[in-house]
């Protein structure tokens, strides 16, 4: 059974609910081959189930969701402190990719990645850095860089959809999996933070 790749595509059925097979073999660069043998491997252990649905996919089980928790906050006391130290750093990084990304939308007729990559550059530089250094105490964030890699790579390259698009492993849809990685290693909550409580 392919259980390297069982523990991440679990981890992603719990930040996003639901993915198909297909969304899942993109966000680990994986055959689907690969993908669909590890599903059948978590739903044999309870941990995932097939929505019957194509469009919506697998999605997490009940059994599923505290398993993958614990993977996220299951670190030592160290390394939260070393999670929640770069988090500050990430937060702020926030604020700068929420502007390019309503920045990209609002872009001219003519404007294309070429105009906005040299801003996403020195944020995705130093998300990698973050990642570098919490991934050896925290492995569940392990998959987060490269695939911000490969969506910085491909929006460089011209791809329109690899910035803000929602049909793809955008950098925005990455970064909100990442983030929503941060807040439940860390206990807190999205509604919180926006709210203004910590």
């Amino acid at each position: 059974m392919p259980v390297d790749i069982a523990d991440p595509t679990l981890h992603i059925l719990r930040i996003r609910g639901r993915a198909t097979p297909e969304s899942l073999a993109a966000a680990l660069d994986s055959p689907l081959e690969r993908v669909t043998a590890a599903l059948l491997d978590l739903e044999s252990r309870g941990l995932a189930e097939d929505s019957g649905k194509p469009r919506l996919g697998w999605k997490i089980t009940a059994n599923g969701r505290p398993f993958a928790d614990r993977r996220m906050t299951g670190v030592s006391p160290q390394a939260l402190t070393l999670v929640a130290d770069r988090y500050e750093t990430f937060r702020k990084l926030n604020d700068e990719l929420k502007q390019l990304c309503a920045d990209w939308q609002a872009r001219t007729e003519g404007q294309t990645p070429s105009d906005f990559v040299d801003r996403l550059s020195p944020i995705d530089q130093q998300t990698q850095r973050i990642l570098t250094e919490i991934t050896p105490a925290a492995p569940h964030f392990a998959e987060y860089s490269a695939r911000f890699t490969r969506a910085h790579s491909q929006f460089a390259s011209g791809s329109d959809s690899h910035l803000t698009g929602v049909l793809v492993d955008s950098y925005h849809n990455i970064w909100f999996e990442c983030h929503e990685c941060f807040f439940i290693t860390l206990g807190r909550s999205r509604q919180a933070e926006e709210s203004g409580q910590h």
